[in-house]
């Protein structure tokens, strides 16, 4: 930090940390601690997935920098716990409480939450002085892009997924508008992430930095030489994913069907938790693929097993039919694994067709099944393609490349005009 007399102060806002399935944030803020940054998490609930992140064992570092909205249910804790993290926040901080209360005021007809939610569930931030606000999900920023205006500092939005899949929209149609008119610089990690945001709105005068996502390349490495596959054996294939409606698993469950109807010894295994289960199992129970025992629901496991399982596989398969870029199709082709994927997003970015695997049009469960029986047929290709996607993962998704990649952004922005 040779840059500044003092570290980088930094706000990373979140609805929870940590969370299995935001592992990069994570890593994010842990290496930037280590590279001199003065980081805070501010968190709207708090997290019971500490014990998925044995990276964040030891950190108590971390933990004494995360900041807690205050409950928000139910009434009684409202009543007690959140009214003495108000009297607190008014006692520890008189100065800033008041700039805080006249700044939600100014600002209670425009904003979505209205004057009292407002100042209370944003009390985190008083008694803060940042340079940059990070929002790491622009469809939660909403509550909170004017806060900037509070703390005197640059906000920053990342785009990881499309407004277009949320319900932000249909309750907030103008939501685009608003945030764009607040934003000092834009992230985007993908380039069709970055041009759904010009076509929602966002001004092309905006700073913007494409950083594509990253993960721990000594966790997601092959424990040897793979093996290949001989075709009498059952093509083994794994999904790692949220189980929702985005991650197409309808169509991956199809696929895996027309592979075991055409004779073709399979067994699917799928990583993951969520809303989506009951329709999961439905589709696999409808093919016959529970009952003969080809599909395999583990749930979620911690992070640092999630190798184990992509070693004992010979291919990938994500159908999703949104995708802003998927870190666990990053991880399948760091573990030496040919991907199988839908064109859904930015996976069109992230998998290299024909080298690193295949891209085939979403919702086409027979294009998604043609090319996992040819590479049942062809364990050669498979081997190859897996060889081919660990050498991609190297030479473009390190993780120590993106926290300095992002180390860089936040020092330009914070150096940038204000806007």
């Amino acid at each position: 930090m040779s840059e500044r007399e003092q570290p980088l102060r930094l706000g990373i806002y979140v609805m929870r940390f940590p969370v299995s399935s935001e592992t990069f944030i994570a890593t994010k803020v842990a290496g930037l601690l280590d590279a001199g940054f003065d980081v805070h998490i501010f968190a709207h609930e708090r997290s019971n997935e500490w014990d998925r992140f044995e990276m964040l064992r030891d950190r108590l570092d971390i933990r004494s920098r995360i900041h807690y909205a205050p409950p928000a249910r139910p009434w009684w804790k409202i009543t007690t716990v959140g009214l003495w993290h108000l009297l607190r926040k008014a006692i520890r901080h008189p100065g800033a409480f008041v700039r805080y209360i006249l700044h939600n005021w100014r600002n209670r007809h425009e904003h979505p939450l209205g004057f009292w939610k407002a100042v209370y569930e944003r009390l985190a931030f008083v008694g803060h002085d940042l340079d940059i606000l990070h929002v790491e999900f622009d469809t939660q920023a909403l509550s909170v892009v004017d806060i900037k205006h509070y703390l005197g500092c640059k906000l920053l939005l990342s785009t990881r997924g499309t407004f277009q899949k949320t319900s932000v929209l249909d309750r907030f149609p103008g939501a685009p508008a608003y945030l764009y008119r607040h934003v000092d610089g834009y992230h985007a990690i993908s380039r069709y992430l970055l041009e759904n945001a010009y076509r929602l709105g966002l001004s092309r005068s905006v700073p913007i930095w494409l950083i594509e996502p990253a993960i721990d390349l000594t966790l997601f490495s092959p424990n040897g030489t793979r093996r290949v596959r001989r075709p009498d054996e059952p093509l083994r294939i794994i999904s790692v994913g949220r189980l929702d409606w985005q991650k197409g698993y309808e169509f991956a469950l199809d696929a895996v069907a027309r592979v075991h109807q055409a004779g073709i010894p399979v067994h699917y295994t799928i990583l993951g938790r969520g809303p989506y289960k009951s329709a999961v199992l439905f589709a696999a129970h409808q093919w016959g693929l529970l009952q003969a025992g080809v599909v395999e629901l583990a749930g979620v496991v911690p992070r640092e097993e999630v190798p184990a399982y992509m070693q004992e596989a010979d291919v990938m398969l994500h159908a999703a039919v949104e995708e802003g870029f998927c870190n666990a199709v990053i991880e399948a082709q760091a573990m030496g694994l040919p991907v199988v994927t839908s064109d859904a997003g930015g996976l069109v970015e992230n998998v290299i067709d024909g080298v690193t695997g295949f891209v085939v049009p979403r919702r086409d469960p027979d294009a998604l099944a043609e090319k996992l029986i040819l590479l049942a047929q062809d364990p050669e290709l498979c081997q190859r393609m897996g060889e081919a996607g660990r050498k991609h993962a190297l030479e473009r998704f390190d993780l120590q490349d993106q926290i300095e990649a992002f180390a860089s952004l936040y020092r330009e922005l914070a150096r940038g005009p204000e806007r």
